[in-house]
């Protein structure tokens, strides 16, 4: 006689419907309160707003236009933070399991492959938030048909749509979160950072160049926003489909690896921070590298409020987050604080803190090169320079630079201020006695690339460009670039004007309050006219700054020419969604020919 025990194989080895029951009748709870939630902000708020327009007797496709505008603009982002919430609520509900010892244990003696397991609680996951998107969806189609409101449908599936690819890619990350980590609170740590990480620390990346590089311009591109996917979703303006079709896509790959972790995944690793080696690796080098980035700004800050070499705090208060940041982390993947006895740990504290002073001096020395480099006269095409704005955000008073002698005036000025910082720490002061004012240069290479630079340079060095500001051919090709003939060809509603002084008093004197335009074409004459024959500068704050500490007006009561007028221009817009634009602009009030307009003789 035969003892060997048969066993009935299964005929679902990648799906196992009385577990999804199971999931289904558990969690009930978590998955009808995202229904109620999503009704509350959905259905509800249509019904409102249709008996709103109903008691203004409102015309049909008065109506239409605003629910669409209510769904496209109201409605999409409060679908983007449910599904960001929701991802990591379901994750956490369906594989929970790994984090406990026992549970683990017990749901993997149960005569199910580990791919069953995984996909079946993955699409319980799914299940979760698609069953109460669609219920909701339908819910809002009805209401509107019910209301005669026709049209609405396909922007309401796209939407849905949206709400749905963006789910896919933040519930993928929290199931990935889930199965690299052996512990709820670390993985539900792990979700919200790497959300974020991968934008906050290429930026505190940058802030630590731009600390010792002197010169560099700040100007990190909005693209970078995309890292984090939950403010990109927010930001994002409806017509910008396609990012989600890269997000959801990536989702799709972060489960499939989750999956593929969970089979090589050991049921001991219960418990711990990270269950794999790559994963406990990766968590100990971010985790103080963000540590010694953070504290050492934070403390930097702090202590160096009140001086000028703000960047010589850095360093010190770096190691000691490198420090906390090494053994801190050590300590909760190993969970015991005994960990200090272990020379391969104080070894590798050692190699790190090493490569990041190494990194800090090469930045602080210049070892390339590129914080002293100016560019030769005859490599540079153009250059543009401006002093408002912040972080290479160009501001109004941008001009371009082509001949010969004004590039060279500003390779001589670049060259200037490189010479005077390479005795200082940074560049940065706290505005007193000492003012200093920024200026941004971006150069235009005859290779096609652009080196841009921005400096905190004293007033007395900036006195060129002052008089740059005032020249008749940059003013005026300045206000023929700012002030084209199709805004003043009619379509002007008005002109306001405000005048203050140099130091931003309102002078109550001169105050008329506001002026209609009467003549556009005539006011972009005369504003030409004046710029041409120098009574007109592209005037920006460190013009007026020079006008008003001139030593024959310093101390002295404002006076006539020494003043400027903050002159509105509004005018409509071809966007029939905008009302109208304004332009801005300083008028100094040497401007005779312009003034005379306004009354002034």
């Amino acid at each position: 006689m035969s003892w060997e025990v048969w066993t009935m194989k299964s005929k679902m080895s990648f799906f196992d419907p009385t577990l999804l029951k199971k999931n289904v009748g558990r969690f009930a709870p978590a998955w009808a309160l995202l229904t109620l939630a999503l009704f509350l902000s959905m259905p509800l708020p249509l019904i409102r707003e249709l008996s709103r327009y109903d008691n203004l007797n409102f015309n049909r496709e008065s109506i239409t236009s605003c629910i669409l505008r209510m769904i496209e603009k109201d409605f999409r982002p409060v679908g983007f933070v449910f599904a960001f919430f929701a991802a990591l609520l379901f994750a956490v509900l369906v594989f929970k399991y790994l984090h406990r010892t026992g549970d683990a244990y017990m749901m993997h003696a149960f005569p199910m492959t580990r791919n069953c397991q995984f996909l079946t609680n993955a699409l319980s996951g799914l299940l979760f938030w698609l069953v109460p998107v669609l219920l909701n969806g339908l819910c809002s189609l009805i209401i509107l048909e019910a209301n005669g409101i026709s049209g609405c449908g396909a922007a309401l599936w796209t939407l849905l749509g949206r709400w749905l690819l963006a789910y896919l890619f933040f519930y993928g990350l929290a199931v990935f979160t889930m199965h690299i980590s052996g512990n709820s609170v670390i993985a539900v740590l792990s979700y919200g950072a790497l959300n974020f990480l991968c934008l906050l620390l290429p930026l505190a990346l940058l802030m630590l160049v731009q600390l010792y590089f002197k010169g560099m311009d700040f100007n990190p591109s909005g693209d970078i926003l995309r890292l984090a996917p939950i403010v990109e979703l927010l930001r994002s303006e409806v017509s910008e489909l396609w990012i989600l079709w890269v997000y959801a896509p990536i989702g799709l790959v972060l489960l499939v690896l989750a999956w593929v972790h969970y089979r090589f995944r050991q049921v001991e690793r219960a418990g711990d921070a990270m269950a794999f080696t790559w994963a406990r690796v990766a968590f100990r080098l971010v985790f103080t590298l963000c540590c010694a980035l953070g504290l050492g700004w934070i403390l930097a800050a702090i202590f160096g409020l009140f001086e000028s070499n703000r960047a010589g705090y850095f360093l010190p208060y770096a190691i000691l987050g490198c420090f906390l940041g090494w053994f801190g982390s050590s300590m909760m993947l190993e969970r015991t604080v005994k960990v200090f006895r272990k020379k391969k740990l104080w070894l590798g504290f050692a190699a790190f803190a090493g490569v990041l002073t190494l990194t800090v001096l090469c930045l602080k020395y210049d070892v390339l090169g590129s914080q002293r480099r100016v560019p030769e006269s005859a490599q540079v095409n153009s250059v543009e320079i401006w002093t408002q704005g912040s972080y290479g955000e160009k501001d109004n008073d941008s001009v371009t630079l082509t001949q010969a002698a004004d590039i060279e005036a500003v390779r001589r000025f670049h060259q200037t201020v490189i010479t005077q910082a390479e005795g200082e720490d940074n560049l940065h002061y706290i505005l007193g006695d000492n003012v200093r004012a920024s200026v941004h240069i971006c150069y235009h290479l005859s290779d096609g690339s652009t080196l841009r630079r921005v400096y905190q340079t004293g007033f007395e060095e900036a006195a060129w460009l002052a008089e740059l500001y005032a020249r008749p051919d940059i003013a005026t090709a300045w206000y023929e670039e700012h002030l084209p003939e199709e805004i003043l060809s009619g379509s002007m509603e008005r002109v306001e004007y405000t005048e203050f002084d140099g130091y931003g008093n309102p002078l109550e004197a001169l105050s008329e309050g506001e002026t209609l335009c009467k003549d556009p074409a005539a006011l972009r004459a005369a504003i030409l006219a004046d710029a041409e024959a120098g009574r007109l500068p592209v005037c920006n704050w460190l013009v007026e700054w020079y006008a008003n500490n001139k030593p024959e007006v310093q101390n002295q009561p404002v006076q006539y020419g020494t003043n400027f007028l903050s002159l509105w221009i509004r005018y409509r817009d071809p966007d029939p969604d905008v009302a109208y634009n304004t332009r801005h602009f300083s008028i100094a009030v040497t401007a005779t020919e312009t003034l005379a307009l306004f009354g002034y003789k």
